[in-house]
């Protein structure tokens, strides 16, 4: 029989105090009332923090590459995106994926990037000025167009690097098969953004958001 208690040695909780044995000595000490009021702000607040880490969470390694030289990590855009990409009222919460930012860096983003998708052929093609416009930025024709895809419902999530040049002015991808999809696929769930990387990969650009219609 163990020392510290007549009935022996004692574990768990007992009333308002719990036991438990540390270096062969019983140990007694209160046990605060565990509150959980669950009040609106509390309950919103666990919504909108589980929405948004299950949004990302597919993008986890994208957004290391993309922000390659940059202090900012994963978390820390968990972060912004928790204070400004979420739309709606509680409980009726969204993620705005066009919020999201996935790369970040000097290099010239092309204008007008545009978005179609076939459907029964499974592709989707992108359009995008191959001229610079400012001179002042860094960037070269020869720099690597990254095409980065997410499916939400599914959800998965790929980063399509040197997918085209920037002077060639588009690209074409086989979503079906990017992505590993087996059934027919939902233009409305798909999420994609563009971005840039020099050849010698040491900059990329900012990246933009581009949605099917």
């Amino acid at each position: 029989m163990a020392k510290g208690s007549i009935f022996g040695t004692l574990s768990g909780k007992i009333g308002t105090v719990v036991v438990y044995e540390r270096n062969g000595k019983q140990i007694v000490r209160s046990n605060p009332e565990q509150r959980d009021p669950k009040t609106p702000a509390q309950l919103a607040h666990r919504m909108k923090f589980s929405l948004v880490n299950k949004g990302m969470s597919p993008l986890n390694k994208i957004i290391k590459f993309g922000y390659r030289n940059s202090e900012k990590n994963y978390r820390k855009l968990v972060g912004v995106a928790y204070h400004t990409a979420i739309v709606g009222e509680y409980p009726d919460f969204a993620l705005d994926y066009s919020k999201i930012q996935i790369a970040e860096g000097d290099l010239q983003l092309p204008d007008n990037v545009t978005i179609k998708a076939e459907v029964g052929n499974n592709i989707v093609s992108f359009c995008w000025d191959p001229q610079m416009a400012n001179r002042s930025q860094p960037g070269r024709e020869s720099d690597m167009v990254n095409i980065v895809c997410l499916y939400e419902s599914f959800p998965v999530a790929e980063n399509l690097l040197n997918t085209a040049r920037r002077s060639d002015g588009n690209a074409t991808i086989d979503i079906k098969s990017k992505l590993g999809l087996s059934d027919e696929w939902n233009p409305s769930e798909l999420h994609f953004w563009l971005y840039l990387s020099s050849n010698d990969l040491t900059q990329n650009s900012d990246s933009v958001y581009v949605k099917c219609r």
